[in-house]
């Protein structure tokens, strides 16, 4: 990341140290003008105007100061906050490109802390530490050199003496800050995957009482990451005092011998007043490489951090994609076993089955059978062994999963919806949000007749995932915007679980009636909802243990006729 974008940037960090250096070479003049003045008022001066004349030089300086610091910290301090553009957009597009077995093992408040804490911390290093490595560098060599040569060399080896002890002590906490903040920024991510776990559930930690409970939680996160920077403060705390006490004692050793010279008549008071203007110069980037150090290391462990995600690769690839734009449907499974990447057990245990284009498909089966997992795997949500799942006559690892995704419209279980307005919620997928469209799938899935009782109709805002709607209507317009896309494979993964037994049959029947050509595969727990399909399967601890018409199903399959006639039985004892 960092390579790429100084590929880019390269000429305005390189500007931007021209423009400080102008400063830093600006700054020098003063002291020696200074100095000049001072002697020549020791001495009487005669005509006014060269006072005058150094006056107004310092003005000019001063201004010229003014002019180059503009522009270098339009340029590095720019060119740091175009990084931190740079490196949130990069991250963003890596996490879109992720597979969903990454979100299964990665927390939101941890990703939450990689784009703000660990991005804010990079930044510094690409800012201010730039700016500070140039000033502890540059106006270290010329100021030394000033020094020597404007003053006296022997001067200067002596008020120098405590610049090697201060590279020890800088290398010594380096460390120490680099592993400490690391501590600290994952302690960030605990605390900030706490809080948003909070306020995402607040609805269920309320129905619980458990408010204090969770407050004691994060009150032990909270106290860690106290702790934790507390443990980082103490080095810090520790550190920038030692670099100052380092500085002082050489203008302390410098004061003292450079006097006893000005006493001797061996260097004049305006160059020992000259002297010390360029120490206290000195000491200025002595302090800075214990800012450098600690912006250094802090960026260095936030950027391990940015770069775990970064290398991530996605578990979902194509293997010599072949290139297709629109598929007709046709999906066979032949002999699947399948485990979740990092676990061992079997999931689904050689499964086979072909879904015929145009047809309508019901999976069905006891609970954790592996009915969701067969509708994740179809949608490439899961990388799956080649030679297993084929669409239209093409190994699904061969077909790249935009392809896949762009022709199925898959409704998950998890209903999620944007904070946006029902239409754009519809609407998410596809390009246009043409107002008849969304009213005729709205109407397909049974949830137009709500929204118009809505003050505001489709143009109602849902709330934060949808919070303001029941659990059926944000069903609904999950279907509804899933149908938006009208592509040849549609997946309902028991999307239909908070609505009534009669609107699922009603919403199935629509469905079936108003998408001629295409493929439905339905996973639901209500048998009664998919008796019209033409294939029913019955899955059973990852097996399939039957599959026909709901006819011959009732007639052959022991499992199903019992799930059957216990779903009638407690239809019946709710009307009673």
């Amino acid at each position: 990341m960092l390579k790429e974008f100084f590929k880019r940037y390269w000429w305005t960090y390189l500007l931007g140290s021209f423009f400080l250096i102008i400063v830093d070479l600006l700054q020098l003049i003063v002291p020696r003008v200074i100095g000049n003045i001072v002697d020549a008022l020791k001495v009487g001066l005669n005509d006014i105007s060269a006072l005058k004349l150094s006056i107004i030089s310092i003005f000019m300086i001063a201004l010229g100061v003014f002019m180059a610091r503009f522009f270098w910290r339009i340029l590095i301090m720019g060119s740091a906050r175009r990084f931190e553009y740079y490196s949130k957009k990069i991250l963003f597009e890596k996490l879109l490109s992720l597979s969903p077995s990454f979100y299964d093992k990665t927390r939101v408040g941890d990703l939450m802390a990689r784009f703000t804490n660990d991005v804010r911390a990079v930044r510094m290093a690409m800012g201010p530490a730039i700016v500070m490595i140039v000033d502890a560098i540059f106006l270290t060599s010329v100021t030394i050199i000033a020094m020597g040569t404007m003053v006296d060399w022997s001067l200067t080896w002596i008020a120098i003496i405590p610049l090697p002890f201060l590279a020890m002590v800088t290398s010594f906490f380096g460390k120490m800050i680099h592993n400490r903040f690391k501590s600290v920024q994952e302690s960030f991510s605990d605390l900030t995957d706490t809080v948003e776990e909070s306020v995402s559930g607040v609805r269920v930690i309320k129905s619980y009482g458990i408010e204090d409970l969770r407050y004691e939680t994060l009150k032990k996160k909270s106290q860690d990451y106290v702790n934790k920077n507390m443990r980082l403060v103490r080095v810090w705390g520790m550190f920038f005092p030692l670099i100052q006490l380092l500085a002082s004692i050489g203008y302390i050793i410098a004061t003292f011998y450079g006097g006893r010279k000005v006493i001797l008549g061996e260097i004049t008071l305006g160059e020992f007043i000259t002297f010390t203007a360029y120490l206290g110069m000195l000491i200025w980037p002595m302090m800075a490489i214990g800012w450098v150090i600690n912006l250094i290391q802090r960026g260095r462990a936030s950027y391990k951090r940015l770069l775990d995600i970064l290398n991530r690769e996605s578990e979902v690839i194509s293997k010599d994609p072949v290139a297709a734009k629109k598929l007709q449907g046709h999906v066979i499974i032949r002999d699947l076993t399948y485990r979740y990447p990092g676990s061992e057990r079997v999931v689904l245990d050689n499964i086979s089955m072909e879904i015929k284009p145009g047809t309508k498909v019901a999976i069905v089966g006891t609970t954790g059978s592996g009915k969701s997992t067969i509708a994740k795997l179809i949608a490439r949500l899961y990388q799956v062994p080649d030679g297993k799942i084929f669409i239209d006559g093409i190994d699904i690892n061969k077909l790249p999963p935009e392809t896949v995704r762009e022709n199925i419209s898959y409704v998950p279980q998890e209903t999620f919806l944007f904070t946006d307005t029902i239409k754009g919620n519809i609407a998410f997928g596809i390009e246009d949000d043409e107002e008849e469209r969304i009213v005729k799938y709205a109407s397909v899935a049974a949830i137009h007749e709500d929204i118009v009782q809505f003050p505001k109709g489709y143009d109602t805002l849902v709330g934060e995932r949808g919070v303001t709607l029941s659990g059926g209507q944000k069903q609904r317009v999950a279907i509804a915007r899933a149908l938006i896309k009208e592509t040849p494979i549609v997946i309902l993964d028991d999307c239909l679980s908070a609505v009534d037994t009669e609107t699922e049959a009603r919403i199935l029947s629509s469905l079936v009636n108003s998408t001629e050509k295409k493929t439905i595969i339905i996973i639901s727990h209500r048998l009664k909802a998919v008796r019209d399909a033409n294939v029913i399967y019955v899955l059973h601890d990852g097996k399939i243990v039957g599959h026909g018409t709901h006819e011959e199903l009732i007639e052959s399959n022991e499992l199903y006729r019992r799930m059957y006639e216990r779903q009638l039985l407690e239809e019946k004892l709710e009307e009673e």
